[in-house]
């Protein structure tokens, strides 16, 4: 079977198949707490979940950012769509006689130590041909004579000379020693009560793009223009959230994150037309919209003032 023709006809515009050799690097970060809590997640050894398994299908599904004033992360609408097309490509795989399953495994030392990715000082990872505007969804799979995609010399990063990524990040997540996901708003902005640093920060529903949309490595890669209906500020927060979660997927709307983050967004951006539709929010029994509304309607008020 070729993977490679079938995963291009699900859309993928790249299948690489890796050994399945466990993450030691990532798997030390994590000891040393140098991750988000949420990487606990992730998997570094493919033997405790798929033993199995003699390959990692690395499926990679590019996408268009929105542009600078459209307040959508352009990453998750890609990533429900990449989720949804795997889910069909490991059917077919399954009927042609080839086991596969989901494997979340750490994406970036998996292309880094192939030599097909190259990290970035923002934390990102660049893939040539699609800068760090992709998506890449990972399979553990057992294949016949698998063959490997060889091992590329890995390219240096040109992050040295550049101080892009660092001006532009509105909480001072990058310097020249790297990134720090403790200093970073996108790490707080996953559906819980945010602190107000964090708000302060947001000018994009779903996480900061400044970082990448700053990066000479994304320089080519035409935005989308237009905004959906569905992520209108108007619809969000009149409760109408069902077409935007179709969009972005049903788990991100936990603790009413959509709703939260609509609030802090129209509030930075001071939109004291939407404060009727704000106030409906502040007795809503998720503290995570409430204290999103509250912050929104303080900056609203003294705009109106």
């Amino acid at each position: 079977m070729d993977v490679h023709a079938l995963a291009a006809d699900f859309g993928f515009a790249e299948c690489y198949v890796f050994t399945t050799e466990p993450f030691v690097a990532y798997e030390r970060r994590l000891q040393d707490g140098a991750l988000h809590s949420d990487a606990k997640g992730v998997r570094f050894d493919i033997a405790q979940i798929a033993p199995w398994a003699n390959a990692i299908l690395a499926l990679v599904y590019p996408y268009r950012p929105y542009a600078n004033e459209i307040p959508v992360s352009g990453y998750y609408p890609s990533s429900n769509a990449a989720y949804h097309v795997a889910g069909k490509l490991i059917r077919r795989l399954e009927e042609s006689g080839v086991r596969a399953v989901r494997a979340e495994v750490p994406v970036a030392e998996l292309l880094s130590r192939n030599g097909y990715g190259t990290l970035l000082k923002s934390g990102l990872t660049w893939l040539p041909g699609y800068g760090t505007r992709f998506y890449v969804t990972t399979l553990a799979a057992e294949l016949t004579n698998p063959e490997y995609a060889p091992l590329r010399a890995p390219q240096p990063a040109r992050c040295a000379t550049c101080h892009a990524c660092e001006r532009a990040c509105p909480s001072g997540a990058i310097d020249q020693s790297g990134y720090a996901y403790q200093k970073c708003a996108r790490a707080y902005m996953c559906g819980g009560p945010m602190d107000r640093w964090v708000m302060d920060a947001m000018d994009c529903m779903l996480g900061c793009e400044r970082c990448q949309t700053v990066c000479p490595y994304n320089v080519g890669i035409e935005p989308i223009t237009q905004l959906p209906d569905a992520f209108r500020l108007e619809e969000l927060l009149g409760g109408r959230v069902k077409p935007a979660l179709e969009i972005v997927g049903k788990n991100l709307n936990k603790q009413g994150r959509l709703i939260q983050h609509a609030c802090v967004v129209a509030g930075n951006q001071r939109r004291t037309d939407l404060i009727p539709l704000i106030e409906s929010w502040r007795d809503d029994p998720r503290e995570a919209v409430r204290s999103a509304a509250d912050y929104a309607l303080e900056l609203l008020r003294m705009q109106a003032e």
